[in-house]
């Protein structure tokens, strides 16, 4: 068996979650992770997670998709399908077409950041495991969770150190590869 362990603990607010994560990090611990029913702005940066980074390049694709498909559709429908010519102006005006041209990007970047924010967060996800933990759904109302992988083999007395930074249990699994 791996002496790598994935360590949860539950604590009752989220100043002990905060001193618990300081207390790890001190300790060399790197791979923390939390649940909270509220925002905790210090506890982020003892964890330091990186800054959310939305995929500008896809968004961008998304916009010059839904603005081309756009212009291909007024074009088609202008010059193609049913020309009129009136007043002498040109089939395919572009300077008419702006507002929708415009408004298509918007609606192409929108819908790709939308899919892209649910596909590479990992929505819908109907189950994780850390849902099998008994009292882990308290995490959105009143508790907070601290995770720590950590290696038994070096420090085998981490869940009692938990316990003695305040945490009410502490649960046990295998951590992930």
């Amino acid at each position: 068996m791996s002496g790598r362990t994935q360590i949860w603990a539950e604590f009752a607010t989220g100043s002990l979650v905060l001193a618990a994560a300081r207390a790890l990090r001190d300790l060399g611990h790197r791979e923390l992770s939390a649940f909270t029913p509220y925002p905790i702005p210090e506890l982020e940066e003892v964890l330091e997670l990186p800054r959310p980074r939305l995929l500008l390049a896809l968004v961008l694709a998304g916009a010059c998709l839904g603005g081309g498909l756009a212009f291909l559709i007024i074009w088609w429908t202008a010059v193609v399908s049913y020309p009129l010519n009136v007043g002498g102006r040109p089939l395919n005006s572009f300077v008419t077409d702006i507002p929708i041209l415009f408004e298509s990007a918007v609606l192409g970047a929108a819908a790709t950041a939308f899919a892209a924010t649910l596909g590479l967060s990992g929505l819908p996800r109907l189950h994780h495991p850390l849902d099998a933990i008994s009292g882990f759904e308290r995490s959105s109302l009143d508790r907070f969770w601290l995770g720590v992988v950590f290696d038994q083999e070096v420090d085998p007395d981490l869940p009692g150190a938990l316990q003695e930074l305040g945490a009410l249990r502490v649960h046990r699994g295998e951590a992930a590869p």
